[in-house]
């Protein structure tokens, strides 16, 4: 798998390091994840993944580990600059820091491409 500096239009550049985190410490939960998505939505990351154990029983430790882990990256995007990953406040569809918010649009990476949306 890549590095965070080579996620290539699902979020914006500013949260790769949180994805790339969240991701990394999923992997430490010892079962397989599969990701359904990643992505912005009404301003802040979203990532949509299960363990494979978890889609076809009831939740286990690792889907409630799961669960926290991307609860707690969406948590993080939301005092994240999308842009530049310095502390930002939100906006109505975006977080951005100031020098950010009018200047520099978001520069969007693509996980997909990466390979990240099928990261085991």
């Amino acid at each position: 798998m890549t590095g965070p500096d080579k996620l290539v239009g699902c979020v914006g550049a500013g949260w790769s390091r949180i994805v790339w985190d969240a991701l990394e410490q999923a992997d430490q939960l010892g079962e397989p994840v599969t990701y359904q998505q990643i992505k912005e939505k009404f301003g802040e990351l979203r990532i949509y993944g299960r363990t494979v154990r978890g889609q076809y029983n009831p939740p286990g430790d690792a889907e409630r580990r799961l669960m926290e882990i991307l609860d707690a990256a969406r948590d993080a995007s939301l005092v994240t600059c999308e842009v530049c990953a310095v502390p930002a406040v939100a906006e109505r569809t975006r977080v951005r820091c100031t020098a950010c918010a009018d200047k520099n649009p978001v520069q969007l990476v693509c996980l997909t491409a990466a390979g990240v949306i099928s990261h085991q």
